[in-house]
């Protein structure tokens, strides 16, 4: 993997996949993932906020930014400027994500279902939409010439302490949310009606698609050879 003067990190280059982290709160951030579709054009997840020219003008060697997605409910703070930049680029986002946004954003409308994103992913990439879920939950898996590179939205978490806040210490404790690489609860606990069923099927998407790379929404990404084998026993032991 390489950094980018901009800040991107290029997790496959000759794929078109990258990421970069971005922050929501005070001392808290999020990580976007982007791939190349089938159609040649670019897929962001979770679009960064803060995208200046020179981020842009990097972005633009990999391809033509076509689709913006918000992968739940809580991930839109990026819409509006990427929008902006982008106007004929489609978005989209999970059925129930777009309900929650509409109120929480308004200005990003509108939306398109996710499911209509299928006709660009082509073989290239791979979505799930969460079923059943509160306010949207999605992940989505891109190829490489040696595995899959993952984005897991807010389902896994790979956040290296606990939050000092007191509050959200306690919270986070509470639901085994942090820290390390483990099932985010608490997210879970407000996107998800089955938390089980949503990591079964998390566990079974992973090895259809063993992956190489893991991007977390939150946290660190994670490489080891022994990838799949750990994200298997990460979810077991929460199951």
């Amino acid at each position: 993997m390489e950094t980018t003067a901009a800040g991107w990190i290029v997790i496959d280059r000759e794929a078109g996949i990258l990421t970069d982290s971005y922050e929501f709160a005070k001392n808290a951030s999020s990580n976007c993932f982007i791939a190349r579709m089938g159609n040649g054009q670019l897929m962001v997840v979770s679009p960064p906020t803060g995208l200046n020219d020179a981020g842009a003008a990097e972005l633009a060697e990999f391809g033509e930014v076509g689709a913006i997605v918000a992968n739940n409910g809580f991930h839109h703070l990026g819409q509006v400027e990427w929008r902006a930049r982008y106007p004929n680029a489609r978005c989209f986002a999970p059925e129930h994500a777009a309900e929650r946004i509409a109120k929480k954003n308004p200005a990003t409308l509108p939306f398109e279902p996710l499911s209509a994103l299928a006709e660009w992913a082509g073989d290239e990439v791979g979505f799930r939409e969460v079923p059943n879920s509160k306010c949207g939950e999605s992940w989505f898996w891109a190829k490489t010439a040696n595995g899959s590179a993952w984005y897991v939205s807010d389902v896994l978490a790979n956040m290296p302490s606990l939050p000092s806040n007191f509050m959200l210490k306690m919270m986070f404790k509470l639901t085994k949310s942090a820290p390390g690489y483990r099932p985010f609860g608490l997210a879970l606990k407000f996107i998800v009606k089955d938390k089980k069923a949503t990591l079964r099927l998390l566990r079974d998407d992973m090895v259809a698609c063993p992956p190489t790379v893991i991007v977390p929404a939150h946290g660190g990404l994670l490489t080891q050879d022994t990838l799949l084998e750990d994200t298997q026993a990460v979810i077991d032991t929460a199951l």
